[in-house]
């Protein structure tokens, strides 16, 4: 067993001048009170002191094992593509399967073929020429990836340099600090950076902890750039530097693939397979876990224990005491004991861990409700929003089958969170209908109210708006009709007439 805070376990002196206290209050009091109440005062002592020992050790946080069996241990993956689309990547020189591919779509391939094969992490793409740009924020909707990079030649950039800094720079703006998951960044590109650092960014990368796969595409010997952007003939030649490639995945703790190998995405998709999954084989990374909320469970049990036994009139409090401590703990379902797990490593920003045990407690009907709220809560913190949408009206369905009165809290706050990612997605009329089901749900509610008016005043705007603006269509309408008429009779006054005759001196 390892602890994150030793130091708090300095804290078991207190037991010392407690077990002193015992001993001299036992020699004084030991004829003065009857047998029985004598040993529910021990036993309840025991409880209190056991309370305090466990709310010590959760609070050092007690770690031993790993964090899931080898068969479901799972970590989730961002990884964002960055992706070179300089002239130099234009060059056809990137071979494969006996046909000549430009670098660029040479690195695209790569890039679709490993999104494919690893459809479970979240992708983010981000582009750059002489500046770099973050196109695709990190999603789990992977088609939005895919169709970015099926799309992407690199016609609408402008910039004749090459600087891989501030590509770098672009891919890491993508990354969320409150995210769990191993981060990485792919860099496909032919290595030349004409402007720019390189060195800083990758520095960058390696104090945050963020591993560069370079993919390096195109060819050692090189080829000579035929053309300018203004079309007129170079001799300068373009070669791969994959020196500069592999010193990036090296200081970084990535790794670096040659683009022009058949199975580069194979390669790259496997990688992604090692960091966002233990299989429990030699190589795997052993986690220990967190079990802090296991010793706050009991440390409320036994405090409940020591508070329970005096009130007990029976002979045998210990008895009585192990069978509370029993329906105390029945009382936790396994549903509920996974909630309570979930909602812990949901609050210090854990969300990958939380998501599992959320998932894990969607196999119970009393917790799967609460289970499906707290995915959305996931969601939403990891800025998703529809997929948190989608969790929050799975939780308001499974509702609908039970108890209204029961659940009016989740009810509530489904409808009210529901409400704030409309709102902020500028669907005001959603976002009132929900907030006034929300205020159905509890009409005491002033933050549903507010914003339930602050829905009605963007709607009336919003509309206000709209009318402003065909009115002023039509007033341009008219003034352009107005203007036009008067164009017309000017030019009609200065038609030119026919000449008189004239027989007199022309002066």
């Amino acid at each position: 067993m390892t602890f994150d805070y030793p130091f708090i376990l300095s804290a078991f002196a207190v037991f010392i001048p407690l077990f002193i206290f015992d001993f001299i209050k036992r020699g004084n009091s030991q004829h003065r009170l009857p047998e029985e109440l004598e040993k529910k005062l021990h036993i309840s002592t025991f409880f209190f002191r056991l309370f305090l020992a466990l709310a010590i050790t959760a609070l050092a946080g007690p770690r031993w094992g790993t964090g899931f069996s080898p068969s479901e241990y799972r970590r989730g993956l961002d990884a964002v593509f960055a992706i070179d689309i300089s002239r130099s990547m234009d060059i056809r020189d990137a071979r494969t399967s006996g046909s000549m591919q430009s670098r660029l779509e040479r690195g695209l391939s790569i890039a679709r073929e490993s999104i494919a094969s690893v459809p479970g992490a979240r992708y983010a793409a981000a582009v750059g020429r002489g500046r770099g740009y973050l196109a695709v924020p990190l999603t789990y909707d992977n088609e939005a990836a895919l169709s970015f990079l099926s799309s992407l030649d690199g016609s609408s950039m402008t910039g004749r340099s090459t600087n891989l800094e501030s590509l770098l720079e672009a891919a890491l703006g993508a990354f969320q600090n409150t995210s769990a998951a191993r981060k990485v960044i792919v860099l496909v590109s032919d290595g030349e950076s004409h402007a720019g650092i390189f060195r800083n960014a990758v520095n960058k990368c390696a104090r945050d902890g963020i591993a560069v796969i370079a993919v390096a595409v195109g060819s050692d010997e090189g080829r000579q750039i035929e053309a300018d952007s203004s079309g007129q003939p170079m001799s300068a030649v373009s070669r791969r530097d994959a020196a500069v490639m592999r010193i990036a995945a090296e200081r970084t703790g990535g790794i670096y693939i040659d683009g022009g190998r058949e199975d580069a995405a194979s390669a790259l998709a496997a990688h992604f397979m090692s960091l966002a999954q233990e299989t429990g084989s030699g190589n795997s990374r052993k986690e220990s876990k967190q079990r802090r909320t296991l010793f706050i469970i009991l440390a409320i049990v036994a405090y409940g224990a020591s508070k329970f036994v005096p009130l007990v009139p029976l002979a045998r409090p210990a008895l009585v005491s192990i069978l509370s401590m029993l329906v105390l703990l029945s009382s936790c379902s396994e549903g509920k004991l996974l909630l309570m797990e979930a909602n812990y490593l949901n609050s210090r920003g854990r969300y990958d861990e939380a998501a599992a045990a959320y998932l894990k407690a969607l196999n119970f009907d009393e917790a799967a409700p609460y289970a499906e709220y707290g995915l959305g809560l996931v969601f939403y913190a990891l800025d998703e929003g529809d997929a948190a949408l989608k969790r929050y009206g799975n939780s308001k369905n499974m509702l609908e089958k039970l108890s209204s009165g029961e659940h009016r809290e989740l009810n509530y706050r489904n409808h009210y969170n529901s409400g704030i990612i409309l709102f902020e997605k500028e669907d005001f009329h959603s976002a009132a209908a929900a907030f006034r089901e929300a205020l159905k749900a509890d009409p005491r509610r002033i933050d549903a109210k507010r914003n339930l008016e602050l829905s009605l005043l963007a709607i009336s705007m919003e509309s206000n708006q709209n009318n402003r603006t065909e009115s002023r269509n039509e007033q341009r309408e008219i003034l352009f009709d107005y203007i036009r008429q008067e164009e017309q009779q000017h030019w009609k006054s200065r038609e030119w007439t026919a000449e008189e005759n004239q027989t007199g001196p022309d002066y």
